[in-house]
C-alpha cells in the first residue's frame, strides 16, 4: 500500500535575533562574517506560503 505524501513544500529561511532574515545561505554567512547583527544566524524550514515575518517574530518570542 502507497502512503500518501503530505508533506508541503518547503523553504529554508536564515535569521537572526534583531528578526532580519534572508533565503540565501551564502548572504546569511557573509553577514555572519562580518558580524552584522551581533549574533550568527539561525535556520529554520518553513511552508512556501508561510508569512515569513510573523513565523519569525513567533521564534524570536518563544
Amino acid at each position: 500500500m502507497d502512503s500518501l505524501n503530505t508533506q508541503q513544500p518547503t523553504q529554508t529561511i536564515y535569521y537572526w535575533l534583531d528578526g532580519y532574515w534572508v533565503k540565501d545561505k551564502e548572504e546569511a554567512e557573509l553577514m555572519d562574517s562580518i558580524n552584522a547583527f551581533g549574533s550568527l544566524h539561525q535556520v529554520v524550514e518553513l511552508p512556501l506560503n508561510a508569512d515569513i515575518d510573523r513565523e519569525i517574530q513567533h521564534l524570536l518570542k518563544v
